[in-house]
């Protein structure tokens, strides 16, 4: 097995046994904890971003984190199913997607925007009709007239975007026998128009360009395209066989994982224009791509034994099975919370603010998420014991 990626192609011979299965890291309820870590860490920085050392750690590096670990996670979802069954079934993940992420949306943007409509706030509609069908961010977002705080709902719509596209060109890819090559030429292919664009459109010192940019669609797709190449990669080191070849091996050493903090650090430092609108998404999402692939590869040793410690830590573990609901209530919360902390030292600010929006998005997990997944799991096992019935 080479360390290309490439990988048995035929959905029969994967289920046949033929190739090694995957054994992904997983937790308990099919999850990558080290991924657990990485959405704490990408959530934090949003909101020490917008807590108020925005010039010092730009939240939306936060983001491209996000973007990143989701192409992933979808990636890795779809080609388990089709290596077990050889097929998708389209409607069943867009249930999956709504479940996940329409209950914290409701109870985050739609009845507090209004609740703050009737109370006399101006609200756009079509704005608000865009945060929740997952146009918003083809508005002006900065300027939406919406819930104060909860413009944070674009990138949300580009993640939503990715999924009703991806879908449906896997629905089609999957009926070939070369699906993954066309799957990897295609996300190749968007990495390459994604970073075109940005490099196209790029003038330093326009606002509107650099907001033009960091909410396209088209400009930011490129980093859930490296979330799918490397699910691909990871996806061919499972179900090949043989020794692990260099690629592999040298993912799973701790160099690497310092080379992807230290690639992090400096896409944060660097303050040019010019850099910041192009070439620092980049950097970001290949430096999330390598941490994602030492999570599954990486050897013993004293740094593989911290980033463990760090991703099973119990704080750390919630803010990350939360971070979605976190991410969607914090700015709201600390747009309100702003007139009583203002005159606050800035330490006491970002602690007030934070505590904030982690706590409330913590709650909205164990009192909104985790019922809402359980509801439809319920529904789910019960049609499936159903038809087992009927076909006895």
């Amino acid at each position: 097995m080479s360390d290309t990626g490439a990988v048995p192609h035929d959905p029969a011979t994967l289920r046949a046994g033929k190739v090694r299965t995957p054994v992904p890291a997983e937790t308990a309820g099919n999850r990558y904890e080290h991924i657990d870590g990485m959405r704490a860490f990408a959530v934090l920085l949003v909101i020490v971003g917008h807590a108020g050392l925005g010039h010092i750690v730009p939240g939306g590096a936060g983001v491209t984190v996000f973007f990143t670990i989701s192409g992933f996670i979808i990636t890795t979802l779809l080609l388990k199913e089709w290596q077990r069954t050889g097929r998708f079934d389209i409607k069943a993940f867009y249930v999956r997607r709504a479940v996940k992420l329409v209950p914290p949306l409701l109870l985050a943007v739609a009845v507090p925007t209004l609740i703050f409509a009737a109370f006399g706030g101006t609200i756009n509609w079509n704005a608000f009709a865009g945060q929740l069908l997952f146009y918003f961010n083809l508005l002006d977002a900065d300027k939406a007239g919406v819930l104060p705080g909860s413009g944070v709902v674009w990138s949300l719509s580009i993640e939503e975007q990715f999924y009703i596209v991806f879908a449906i060109f896997w629905l089609w890819m999957v009926k070939s026998p070369r699906a993954i090559p066309w799957l990897t030429a295609s996300a190749i292919g968007v990495v390459g128009a994604s970073t075109a664009a940005r490099l196209l459109l790029a003038d330093p010192g326009s606002q509107q360009i650099a907001d033009r940019i960091y909410y396209g669609s088209d400009t930011r797709a490129d980093s859930l395209a490296w979330g799918i190449l490397v699910a691909i990669l990871l996806f061919g080191w499972q179900c090949g066989g043989g020794k692990p070849g260099r690629l592999r091996r040298s993912s799973g050493r701790g160099a690497a994982l310092a080379a992807a903090v230290m690639v992090f650090l400096v896409s944060l430092a660097i303050r040019d224009d010019w850099y910041r609108q192009t070439i620092r998404y980049s950097l970001q999402s290949i430096a999330t791509c390598v941490v994602l692939l030492y999570g599954f590869t990486a050897a013993d040793g004293r740094v593989r034994d911290l980033f463990t410690a760090f991703c099973r830590n119990r704080v750390v573990k919630m803010i990350g099975l939360a971070s979605y609901s976190i991410y969607l209530v914090h700015l709201s919360l600390i747009m309100w919370a702003q007139s009583y902390t203002d005159h606050r030292p800035l330490v006491l600010r970002l602690l007030i603010h934070s505590a904030l929006g982690i706590g409330v998005g913590v709650l909205m997990y164990r009192w909104i998420e985790i019922p809402a997944r359980r509801a439809y799991e319920a529904v789910r096992d019960r049609r499936a014991e159903r038809e087992v019935q009927q076909r006895a």
